[in-house]
């Protein structure tokens, strides 16, 4: 009984651990209208050829972080650029990586993590109702399915870049160049791109350049 304490003030202190965010400062337009000009224009370029293109649908910002990143919430309907990836790529990596976000949206990727999370929690539920203590286990369970659903999840935007970027006038080096440079970044900040945990909602970064390579046929590097 004391194991079971234990293990439940563990897990609910791990979770909110990864609930923990910082305040996110948002460039203001006026000041910034090469950046925003910049992702706008990309994104137009991408929307006269890729059809449909939901990305171009969603408003956008640019947020003041060295990391490079780019994520969408499709609950709002915003696409996230932070500064480092827009120092960090040019504008051919930067078009396959927004590709890459768009891809979440066609594939209703978020929706779906959504309903996995739901499924499972409710299973739990139920399985409480006839053996105590047993919905305790969605507190694992369910981040440990939902972090794997989400990995391949990433994996099949990489492809679906890797299957339309040709529309673009570029090729799958392009993209494979833009998770390099990140893979640097990484290994600069001390933080391992070779790896994969339980609970990370990602592949590592050299899985997904791999992955790619095997789609195009190419050797990995050694």
């Amino acid at each position: 009984m004391r194991f079971k304490r234990k293990l439940i003030i563990f897990l609910v202190l791990f979770l909110f651990a990864g609930c923990a965010t910082q305040q996110t400062k948002y460039l203001k337009v006026h000041e910034n209208r090469d950046k925003y000009i910049r992702v706008d224009r990309i994104l137009s370029d991408s929307r006269k050829v890729i059809h449909p293109y939901h990305l171009y649908r969603y408003q956008f910002a640019i947020v003041e972080d060295n990391t490079p990143n780019a994520w969408v919430n499709t609950k709002q309907s915003i696409l996230v650029v932070t500064t480092g990836l827009l120092a960090m790529c040019d504008d051919s990596e930067l078009a396959l990586i927004l590709l890459h976000e768009n891809a979440h949206i066609k594939f209703n990727h978020a929706a779906k993590n959504a309903l996995l999370s739901d499924i499972t929690s409710a299973a739990f539920s139920i399985g409480g109702l006839f053996i105590p203590g047993v919905g305790y286990g969605n507190l694992l369970v369910n981040p440990l399915l939902t972090s794997g659903y989400s990995r391949s999840q990433e994996l099949e935007a990489d492809k679906d870049v890797v299957d339309q970027c040709h529309l673009l006038g570029l090729n799958p080096d392009n993209y494979v160049s833009a998770l390099e440079k990140m893979k640097q970044y990484a290994a600069s900040k001390g933080s391992s791109s070779d790896s994969t945990g339980l609970f990370d909602t990602h592949p590592n970064l050299q899985t997904r350049i791999d992955t790619i390579n095997r789609i195009t046929g190419k050797q990995p590097q050694p």
